[in-house]
């Protein structure tokens, strides 16, 4: 056994200098080294690895891929793209998979779902986990994509829920309402709407037939995340739509909806019966439509909020933004409710993917491990064996460049990596802690973020409530999509 042990380690060393060196091809051509590809199989464990590319001889030398050998012999394989380094750690594993089995029933053949964000809080057993439902069940209608809401009516909610023994239990249902003596506009109660806010920059609301328009909601909310602050005992969520953060309490009641410069004049105009504060960079006004804020995460010491657009901006416009991969993170001073830090967050590069476009590579969610030291969920568009990326990074802002208040903030995402580097712009330095996709994850919208402890993340999936589209005759098509719980237990402790 120790002489297995020290020939892996032996190959992965030797991997590692093979792979770097290959990655010199081109000089070495120059120099007048022959290059060659190759066919021959490498097995480990009695398998045959599948290798992402053949082998490369050059000069008399073998060249193999690190990936695929390092993910063979257990290890997980990151390349480092702005510091040019490699890194290698032992696989995580899934630990326990838990499945909500009894949704309740919303309207038709809908079901409760679209978990959006997760959490745990320290005090709490183990097994027990707060996320959220986003804006509701909603579509796209027709050649002009119409957005349907099936269920009008549905009312944004947070649930406290227990995951154990391979199920999920839902132990309490809180649905957001506004204070006393608030009503809102849509619904003529205390409770809200995942409706759209208003006409212009949101999208035009239609019922489930797509022919009749609906109306807009100015205190609807499309919550995406989660977080909690021990220093009032409330929850702080993200929202899609302007985008902006919510203040809310235990019970459900808004205290509070934090906005961009310049929104709250539209949304009080509107009729919004939230207290509004505007105090967010008025730059994030200019969210692409369904990619607002998606992540949120206080730092356990319960002074600093962190919250991260969903994806590039449209800054100057939407398709300079869908090519960037620009990725904006808040940090706010909760004491103060003070915007104290903005930070580059550099996406992954979709064309070393395939069949990964720019515009779908995007954060899902954050978590907190200190206030300078963020796990940060980035996901692609694709499931099952086409997912690629589908991965837990922690994010460490201690020595990135803050961009609040710069003139690099009004222009971020039409700078490409190299006019970063040139400005003296330092993004977030990722470390990838879990490569979720090659651990088997089947869904599209790993979603959900949470630490439980040194050693275990939980992550949940968005199942849109299993909405599927409709059918040729205009009828909305709902498929069987379960919501699930995954704990993956890491090698390494978190830190």
């Amino acid at each position: 056994m120790k002489q297995t042990g020290s020939r892996a380690k032996w190959m992965m060393v030797s991997l590692a200098a093979l792979s770097l060196l290959a990655a010199q091809g081109a000089d070495a051509a120059e120099e007048g080294l022959h290059a060659a590809a190759v066919k021959f199989g490498i097995w480990s464990g009695g398998q045959q690895v599948a290798l992402e590319k053949d082998p490369v001889v050059i000069d008399g030398s073998t060249y193999v891929p690190l990936r695929s050998l390092g993910e063979a012999l257990g290890k997980q394989v990151e390349w480092d793209e702005w510091n040019g380094a490699i890194r290698l750690k032992d696989k995580p594993e899934i630990a326990a998979v838990h499945t909500w089995k009894t949704p309740g029933t919303l309207s038709g053949k809908l079901k409760e779902g679209g978990f959006s964000g997760l959490l745990h809080l320290p005090g709490d057993p183990e097994d027990t986990f707060y996320t959220l439902a986003d804006r509701g069940p909603n579509g796209e209608f027709g050649k002009d994509k119409l957005r349907t809401f099936p269920d009008a009516g549905f009312v944004p909610r947070i649930y406290k829920m227990k995951a154990s023994g391979g199920e999920i239990q839902v132990l309490e249902t809180i649905k957001l309402h506004l204070p006393a003596g608030h009503t809102d506009k849509v619904t003529g109660s205390a409770e809200i709407t995942g409706l759209p806010n208003a006409d212009g920059p949101d999208e035009v609301p239609y019922d489930v037939s797509g022919t009749k328009q609906l109306a807009y909601d100015p205190d609807g909310l499309d919550l995406e995340g989660i977080a909690y602050s021990p220093a009032d005992d409330t929850f702080w969520l993200s929202d899609e739509y302007r985008p902006s953060l919510v203040q809310v309490t235990r019970d459900g009641t808004i205290l509070g909806r934090f906005v961009p410069e310049g929104m709250k004049a539209m949304l009080e105009e509107a009729g919004a019966q939230t207290e509004i504060y505007d105090i967010l960079p008025a730059v994030y006004a200019k969210r692409i439509a369904n990619r607002g804020f998606e992540g949120v995460s206080i730092s356990p010491d319960g002074k600093y909020l962190f919250t991260s657009i969903q994806s590039p901006m449209a800054v100057p416009d939407k398709k300079t933004g869908e090519a960037s991969r620009a990725l904006r993170i808040l940090k706010l001073e909760l004491a103060s409710k003070k915007v104290v830090g903005e930070y580059l967050y550099v996406a992954e590069k979709a064309e070393s993917f395939k069949n990964v476009k720019q515009k779908d590579v995007v954060i899902s969610d954050l978590s907190a491990l200190s206030s300078s030291v963020v796990l940060v969920d980035e996901r692609d568009k694709n499931a099952g064996e086409e997912a690629q990326i589908k991965r837990i990074y922690r994010a460490d802002f201690s020595q990135a460049t803050n961009l609040l208040g710069t003139e690099h903030s009004a222009k971020l995402e039409a700078m490409s990596l190299s006019e970063i580097r040139e400005k003296g712009i330092v993004p977030v330095a990722k470390e990838l802690i879990a490569d979720v996709a090659q651990l088997g994850y089947p869904y599209e919208k790993l979603e959900g973020l949470a630490v439980v402890d040194k050693n275990t993340l939980a992550v949940v999936n968005d199942n849109d409530f299993g909405v599927a589209g409709y059918d040729e005759q205009g009828k909305l098509q709902v498929k069987d999509v379960p919501t699930e719980l995954y704990l993956i237990r890491l090698k390494e402790e978190l830190h």
